[in-house]
């Protein structure tokens, strides 16, 4: 189950799309103040994200793993966009590939990518396989940091041959956990969304990364997902 998303008391409860997606599930509509959510919040979750690709297409993400904490790997994640008779889009996620592979419902009335919850479901698989921890922590974690903590910059990321504006959230939901010893591996560890309009689907790269002892030593455990472009005979037109 996908971060299911429960705000923090004090804030409002998200829209049909971000509960949908963060709990792989249909479920009520429920109301929401645009307003109530941080930028990061809208920038990672909200924005219609999907608005600049037209249906039916494909994306296809590169998915890098490296450092010495797992063993590495290189595979590919793939997003197809399509409509269902007059209602636009309904998507359908291929997250890794064989005995990687995660299985993923279709998502109907899909506006936001959702291509980066998708990407978090296995950053929290994977966590609590290694340290034993509970997945509703560490989504627990992630919300409470994306609401206060994220920190929003704008940035520059090359794609097809050009530079683009774009936009880098990036947090680290256990370098302030009261419990952060239970995970002291992992309480470093840093989560970047990079957003730019301009490309397809709306979302360039998603990393994580755990840095080694010195700012200057390569990251001990890194996963990069990079948006590698449509799939070839769905080219989708980017703007200027």
């Amino acid at each position: 189950m996908i971060l299911a998303l429960t705000r923090p008391p004090h804030r409002t409860v998200a829209p049909l799309l971000l509960s949908a997606l963060f709990g792989l599930t249909a479920v009520p509509v429920l109301a929401a103040d645009p307003s109530e959510f941080s930028r990061a919040e809208k920038l990672v979750f909200v924005e219609h994200q999907l608005a600049n690709v037209k249906a039916p297409a494909s994306l296809r993400y590169t998915y890098v793993r490296s450092g010495s904490l797992e063993p590495g790997f290189e595979d590919e994640v793939r997003i197809d966009v399509k409509r269902k008779g007059k209602v636009c889009c309904t998507v359908q996620g291929s997250f890794l590939t064989g005995e990687r592979r995660m299985a993923l419902p279709e998502i109907e009335e899909a506006q936001a990518n959702p291509v980066i919850l998708y990407f978090l479901e296995r950053d929290i698989r994977e966590m609590e396989r290694v340290t034993k921890g509970k997945s509703g922590y560490f989504r627990k974690r992630i919300r409470m940091t994306m609401v206060d903590e994220a920190k929003v910059r704008d940035t520059k990321v090359s794609y097809e041959g050009r530079e683009v504006d774009a936009q880098e959230v990036s947090l680290t939901p256990y370098e302030t956990d009261p419990l952060r010893a239970r995970f002291e591996t992992y309480a470093q560890k840093r989560y970047t969304f990079v957003l730019a309009s301009t490309v397809p689907g709306g979302v360039y790269q998603v990393r994580t990364a755990v840095p080694g002892a010195l700012p200057s030593d390569a990251p001990v455990l890194e996963e990069v997902m990079t948006l590698a472009g449509p799939v070839a005979g769905n080219k989708q037109p980017s703007k200027k």
